[in-house]
């Protein structure tokens, strides 16, 4: 199995500790600091939809990210909690899979549902802050839940602090691995 954690390096050690924490489970991990990366943002063209079916237009470095993630068995998404949502280098990530979805909308259970394309990917989001209110914890958390429905995907998000121990860390690295 792979998992592929994708981070925003703004979050401190976090992405190194969670790495290898899923390495000790045997899962092989790839690792992306997205904001050391040429990413643009999404330009809502369509193509991966259309046109170019399953493949972005922008070639940028998201081009050797995407073949990874549609391949991983878990995606991890680590960022600061922003006004409960993700950084910027995380959101531009977020937008750009949609080269990986159906790219036909539906209806299930009373909610459109994009879908990722072929996939059997359960999907974590990790956030992290100090101090953080509940208002941007339940947000952070909804905006997860959102994209899972979305995705028609499996997962969980968490969120760590200063205070978060290793046994935490073990347990969301067991959980990532499904050991």
């Amino acid at each position: 199995m792979t998992a592929v954690i994708i981070s925003d390096n703004r979050v401190g050690n976090w992405s190194r500790t969670l790495r290898e924490a899923v390495l000790h489970t045997g899962t092989h991990v790839v690792r992306f600091t997205v904001n050391k990366l040429d990413i643009r943002p999404c330009t809502a063209c369509s193509s991966c939809s259309g046109k170019t079916y399953g493949r972005c237009v922008i070639q940028d470095d998201m081009q050797k990210v995407l073949p990874k993630i549609a391949a991983c068995r878990a995606l991890v998404l680590i960022s600061p909690v922003i006004f409960g949502g993700v950084s910027h280098h995380i959101k531009k990530v977020m937008d750009r899979m949609c080269a990986l979805g159906d790219p036909r909308y539906y209806m299930n259970n009373g909610e459109l549902v994009k879908g990722m394309s072929g996939q059997t990917m359960n999907y974590y989001m990790v956030g992290v802050g100090d101090k953080l209110s509940e208002a941007e914890r339940s947000a952070f958390f909804a905006l997860h839940k959102e994209n899972r429905i979305i995705m028609n995907v499996e997962g969980s998000a968490f969120i760590l602090d200063s205070r978060t121990d290793n046994v935490s860390i073990e347990a969301i690295a067991k959980e990532i691995a499904h050991v």
